[in-house]
């Protein structure tokens, strides 16, 4: 009896989760192989800073982290002018040449922009810049501050072109091994800078490295499959390319900047100015370990579902439509999940996980679900309008989210609510922002089917 099923396994061959069975899957199924590449460079990355992190509220104080979290919150709002969005457009060129001629506009812009924004930190005085800022500086000379704002801005802001050009080309794989590398260097060199005894400074150093490890590496692999049309680069081209696009620096670049404000990183601001800079550090330590691994999920799929949608948002709407309905669906369930596991182990883990003083993260993680889950479900799509040509639109949701989310915020300061309420009245205005921006998204992607059909 035992021979002839052990003969029988024999004749069936493998599992159907052998990886030879696995991987033949996933080749049939190039968006969820996509994906799946993606999200192992990422994770990993997440993995690794997530076993890192209790070493690091170790080593940096509530107070420290704020100071990172204001800082990262800045540059993640500003570092959307750095190409003014002509990045976006590289996904809808389709001829090599043209690629190559909107790159070089990216890349020019980048320089223009970074001067500019060196300029402006630099020609503000001192004591102006220190009144400005919503956290105190006093870790370090006040030049490090700025010359890391500016640093951050330019490497950042040279990731971005190097993944839309990843993107375009869909390389994946390189586009993982880049966020694999951001997940490591970032963490380590925080520990490495915190044993020198930098503080405050060393975490925005290592957020600076993290952030920017890897993208030469990605720009590099992008441009030598694309050598052969780079001969071609013209300014007279360049020129036709950017008008083309004008609507991306007029309108998108705008509505980008006023979307990451309006965002959670305008939180850290607003928490560091109306409470205390520990406030902020507690709100970044949540984002981190609970939020930050959805945000990844969301971004790998995102990301290829850009690339996807670029494609076929004019040729076949309908398939652009079930793609939408999908990936929303079951982001939804994934995001719930992962939420309600969080607040459920958060309440007597994290003490033990990252140390006693951390252990009032876990009420603002209860005051912050509900925007997070919302966040989430919203992410992988939400480029949906700019894609379907509707970036006016997209600029008047952002607009009305920035509004209702500060409106709400100062309404609780002023009414003298505490920290966590204030924290859950922001987070629920997100959360009602971003059911309008799915309903927006869903009446789009059927306006274009029907235009698809009548056409």
């Amino acid at each position: 009896m035992t021979q002839d099923c052990t003969k029988q396994r024999a004749i069936r061959g493998p599992g159907r989760w052998h990886p030879r069975h696995l991987r033949a899957w996933l080749s049939a199924r190039p968006f969820l192989r996509n994906v799946s590449i993606l999200l192992t460079g990422a994770a990993g990355g997440q993995l690794i800073a997530v076993l890192l992190s209790p070493l690091l509220t170790r080593l940096y104080t509530p107070q420290q982290f704020g100071t990172l979290s204001v800082y990262s919150a800045a540059l993640t709002m500003i570092v959307v002018l750095a190409s003014l969005r002509y990045e976006f457009a590289l996904l809808l060129v389709r001829r090599r040449a043209d690629a190559v001629n909107l790159m070089a506009v990216c890349l020019c812009v980048l320089v223009l922009t970074t001067a500019a924004l060196g300029v402006a930190v630099f020609a503000v005085p001192d004591a102006t810049l220190r009144t400005l800022w919503p956290v105190p500086l006093d870790e370090g000379p006040l030049a490090a501050y700025q010359g890391l704002l500016v640093l951050g801005y330019f490497c950042l802001g040279f990731y971005y072109i190097a993944l839309q050009l990843a993107t375009r080309t869909s390389d994946f794989p390189a586009i993982a091994k880049t966020r694999l590398a951001q997940g490591l260097v970032g963490p380590a060199s925080q520990i490495g800078l915190a044993l020198a005894g930098l503080g405050a400074p060393g975490l925005l150093v290592g957020f600076v490295l993290g952030q920017s490890a890897g993208s030469f590496g990605l720009f590099g692999s992008v441009i030598a499959r694309m050598r052969r049309v780079l001969r071609l680069l013209s300014w007279r081209r360049m020129r036709v390319l950017a008008r083309r696009y004008i609507r991306f620096p007029l309108i998108s670049s705008w509505a980008a900047l006023i979307d990451a404000a309006g965002s959670s990183q305008l939180l850290y601001i607003l928490a560091g100015i109306a409470f205390s800079p520990a406030v902020a550090g507690f709100i970044f330590l949540v984002e981190r370990v609970v939020s930050r691994p959805l945000a990844i999920v969301g971004t790998s799929i995102l990301q290829v579902y850009m690339g996807e949608a670029g494609k076929i948002a004019a040729s076949d709407p309908a398939r652009l439509k079930r793609r939408f309905a999908q990936v929303v669906s079951r982001q939804s369930l994934l995001a719930l999940l992962w939420i309600l596991a969080a607040n459920l182990a958060a309440s007597f883990a994290f003490a033990t996980v990252f140390g006693p003083e951390w252990q009032q993260a876990v009420t603002y993680l209860h005051a912050l679900s509900l925007g997070y889950l919302a966040q989430a479900v919203v992410q992988p799509v939400f480029h949906t309008l700019q894609i379907l040509g509707r970036q006016g639109l997209a600029a008047g949701w952002q607009v009305g989210r920035l509004c209702l989310t500060v409106c709400v915020f100062l309404a609780g300061v002023e009414q003298g609510w505490a920290a966590p309420w204030v924290i859950a009245g922001y987070s629920a205005a997100q959360a009602v922002c971003c059911l309008l921006l799915l309903a927006l998204m869903v009446r789009a992607t059927d306006q274009r089917r029907h235009e698809g059909v009548k056409g």
